[in-house]
Parts: C-alpha cells; sequence; structure tokens
C-alpha cells in the first residue's frame, strides 16, 4: 500500500497484477488505475508485490512497482507515469498507460518462486528503497555482486521522463551509499546479508530501516539499519543461532533487535509493521506512550505485537487494556502482508485471499474495554505440512454439531477438490487429509491453494502450498 499526500490510497493485487485506489473509504470510480503487463505470478510468492508514489508528486506524477517478470526470471522494479485527477480536484480516480513503463532495475535473479523480496518504500532522504531475497540461494545473501538478499538504495531524481530503460547504474547510484568502490551492483547496496525482507518500514524522522526478514526453521527476525553498509549474516546465522557454518561472512554481522522462535509454528512468515510515529494533524492518533514504538506480525500466525525501546535494546511492550495476552497486541491478522501509518494516524493492513480487504486499527477514545466475544463455533488450523508435496492433513474443531464443507480452490476460483461435501457432523476435533488429488484423480500442480472450511454460517479459510 501507498498513500497520497491528500489520504488516498493505492494498493496493488499480487495475483491479479492490479493497481488500485481507494478514494475517501470506496474504491475509486475509475478501477482499476491499472493492469501492470507482463507479470509472473506462478507460484505462490511470485507476482506484483509492492508499490511506491514518488515523494515529489504530483509535480513528479510516478509510481514504482515491484513484480516478478513474465519475459525472464527476474525481479524489477518499474516506473509509470500517473494520469488522471493527479491533484484531486474532482472524484480523485487516477489512471496509469502501460506503455509510460521505465524499467529500473532488471537483473535481480528469479530462479526459485519464493524469496523475492516485495518492499518499495522512500525514505525522507528522497531515495528509493527496494528489498529483495536471495532467491532460496543461502550463502548468496554474502555476495554483493549478486543483488540477492538485500536492500537497494536508488536514486530515481536524474531518470528521464516517459517509458525507456533500463538505466546505466551510475545513474541511479546515489551519494552516500556504503560500497562506491564495489562494483556496478555493489554500488546500490544499502544492507545485505537477509534471507527473504519482504517487508521493511522507515522512521521518517532519521531513515533508520526496521526489516523484517523472514526465517527457515526456528527464528523470524527484525533488523534495524540505522546506517548502511551492515550484514545481517544469513545463512550463517538464523536470528541469534549458528545455521550454517560453511557460509562464510563479508562482514561481521549485525545481530537483529528482536527475533521470535516459532520451532512450534506450522508456518511462519513476519511481517515487518511501521515505527509509530503519528503524523502532524493526526485525527485518531493513538495515545501518549505510543510514538517510538515499533510494531511486527506475523502473516501464518495472526499476532501484532508491539516493542518499545530504541538503538538495538528493544522488547516486549508493557501490555494495555484489551490485549488478548501480555505478548500479543492484537490477534486475527492472518494473511496481513502489509502496514501503513495513515494521515489519520490509525494503523491501515492489507489482508490477502478469503476475507481480503484494506482496514485499520483506529484509536476510538474508549475508556472502556469491549467484552471478549465467546468462542466461534469452528476452530481451522493452519495446515501441515506446508509447503507439502504429498499429503496435507486439515485439522479442525467443531464446538457444536453443524453442516460441514470443505472445498481446494485454486487461485482462480476453480474448484480443485471437495474434500467433505456437505455433511453433518458432530462437535467434536476432526483431521482430513488431501492427497495432492484433484476431484479427477490427477496430482493438482505445483502452486498456491485455498481451503475453505464452513459449518453452517461459520467459515475459515487456509491457504496452502503444493511442490513437486
Amino acid at each position: 500500500m501507498a498513500f497520497l499526500p491528500d489520504g488516498r490510497l493505492l494498493f496493488v493485487e499480487q495475483v491479479t497484477a492490479r493497481i488500485r485506489l481507494i478514494v475517501s473509504d470506496a474504491l475509486a470510480a475509475v478501477d482499476p488505475v491499472a493492469t501492470v503487463p507482463r507479470v509472473n505470478t506462478s507460484g505462490s510468492e511470485r507476482g506484483l508485490l509492492g508499490i511506491a508514489l514518488d515523494p515529489g508528486f504530483p509535480a513528479r506524477p510516478y509510481v514504482y512497482v515491484h513484480c516478478t517478470d513474465a519475459d525472464a526470471s527476474v525481479v524489477r522494479v518499474t516506473r509509470f507515469t500517473v494520469g488522471g485527477d493527479l491533484s484531486f480536484t474532482g472524484n480523485g480516480s487516477l489512471s496509469i498507460d502501460p506503455a509510460t513503463r521505465y524499467d529500473l532495475i532488471v537483473d535481480i535473479p528469479d530462479n526459485a518462486f519464493n524469496h523475492n523480496g516485495g518492499t518499495l518504500r522512500f525514505g525522507p532522504d528522497g531515495m528509493l528503497y527496494a528489498s529483495f531475497g536471495e532467491d532460496a540461494a543461502g550463502c548468496a545473501a554474502q555476495d554483493t555482486s549478486g543483488l540477492r538478499g538485500v536492500v537497494l538504495r536508488l536514486d530515481v531524481s536524474r531518470l528521464p521522463p516517459g517509458p525507456g530503460g533500463p538505466p546505466a547504474p551510475d545513474l541511479i547510484t546515489p551519494p552516500g551509499n556504503p560500497f562506491p568502490n564495489g562494483g556496478l551492483h555493489a554500488r546500490l547496496i544499502w544492507a545485505f546479508g537477509l534471507r527473504n525482507p519482504f517487508r521493511f518500514h522507515i522512521d521518517p524522522t532519521d531513515g533508520t530501516l526496521y526489516i523484517g526478514d523472514v526465517g527457515q526453521s526456528r527464528w523470524e527476525e527484525l533488523d534495524r539499519a540505522p546506517a548502511g553498509g551492515l550484514d545481517f549474516g544469513w545463512s550463517r546465522f538464523e536470528g541469534p543461532d549458528l545455521l550454517d557454518a560453511s557460509c562464510t561472512l563479508t562482514l561481521p554481522a549485525t545481530s537483529p533487535i528482536h527475533a521470535f522462535d516459532r520451532s512450534s509454528m506450522p508456518n511462519a512468515a513476519i511481517i515487518a509493521a511501521p515505527l509509530y510515529r503519528p503524523p502532524a494533524g493526526a485525527s485518531h492518533p493513538f495515545p501518549a506512550g505510543y510514538p517510538g514504538d515499533l510494531f511486527f506480525s506475523d502473516y501464518y500466525g495472526g499476532f501484532l505485537r508491539r516493542l518499545k525501546g530504541s538503538g538495538t535494546s528493544w522488547s516486549i511492550a508493557p501490555s494495555v487494556p484489551g490485549q488478548p495476552s501480555p505478548t500479543n497486541w492484537a490477534t486475527g491478522l492472518n494473511n496481513v502482508s502489509d502496514y501503513a501509518l495513515g494521515p489519520d494516524g490509525s494503523l491501515w493492513y492489507c489482508r490477502q485471499f478469503g476475507a481480503a480487504e484494506i482496514r485499520r486499527i483506529v484509536n476510538t477514545g474508549a475508556a472502556s474495554v469491549p467484552p471478549t466475544p465467546p468462542p466461534g463455533l469452528l476452530e481451522f488450523a493452519p495446515p501441515y505440512p506446508s509447503p507439502a508435496s504429498g499429503t496435507i492433513h486439515f485439522a479442525y474443531v467443531l464446538n457444536a454439531a453443524a453442516h460441514v464443507e470443505l472445498v481446494i480452490y485454486d487461485l482462480g476460483g476453480r474448484i480443485v477438490r471437495r474434500l467433505i461435501p456437505r455433511e453433518a457432523q458432530s462437535a467434536q476435533s476432526y483431521d482430513r487429509v488431501w492427497d495432492g488429488l484433484d476431484g479427477e484423480g490427477r496430482a493438482a500442480p505445483p502452486g498456491l491453494y485455498l481451503a475453505r472450511l464452513t459449518a453452517d454460517r461459520q467459515r475459515a479459510e487456509r491457504r496452502v502450498i503444493l511442490i513437486r
């Protein structure tokens, strides 16, 4: 997601490759703004992954997108020129002509479907920061000539208007990058030694980066980059632990400011959320005590946590009334793929799949805590294993008798398999197994699927990944 200065909100859809716009809490009259051409959406982590708005907008009417390319095995950063109601004097609709495409970066390897990074954000220095994973290549994150497992810092101010690209690396290399003599690729690097920095945020006051780096088996970590040139240690280290002693570090490793043990979770993927600094004039700022606190969540676990600290010393913030637990500031945020701090001071978030939605956490000023709702009829656990090359278990609990249906869908919304045709079930625990076959007995192709479980009028959904 990316806010315009006037409060309109741009967001992108991973699988459809559409750019869409929210105006006054509703979709714009012109929808979508554009569909980004030639985006590779095969595999669960490819697609249209990020968007940023030029800080000079609307005088510089540009948006930048992060996506995997359908014509070559690369991840690219592309600029488009925006038209329409730029100054919001009418209905606020915007439009993008795909013919205005200007490619900035076109040589980030994309040999694996996963670990592509996905964030674009402008810092207070006016530079564009972009994150890329190590393409599932482990210690390649220590090779600064290969642009894998990195955050880049780019100067887009000197690019010519209109379509074209890619530019000569010198044209987008800003002063102050930490490796000016490291070759054309290394000149663009701001931070490296990362596994998959899918989401990061930037402190608007001093430009510090807070990077959520997705772990492999034990640790999800949150990294802090107050300056350029830091090596975060992948794949020699995962969180605080030595993982691969054969991987030689390029620089001494910088430890994460926070890590959580995900070894008991079937799936985990940290999602960095903003450092809370309410904009001037915010109509719904969080209470005193929140500014300077750092948020993060887990894509599969659905919890949102709040850290308090500074520098390299951070810890879980003291709980406040209404928290579901001392550790979790909020829960129920499964499949949230991005956060943004809105001009109103609320914490906005984007949820993928199932109940796909844009929502916000807003300070209502209420003095009382709402009562805890009673447990629902249905509890649907994350499927395991996932990714899976064979059978997959779907465990769930019915808290009362109900009519149940379990259906597997592909990302196009087509039914792949009805695991449970609608049937009456009693209140108890269940474990149903999918053998990876479709309704005709054929092996379902590798990719991302959606399992939808319905009990009477309640519905729950889970993602599952098949590999072959």
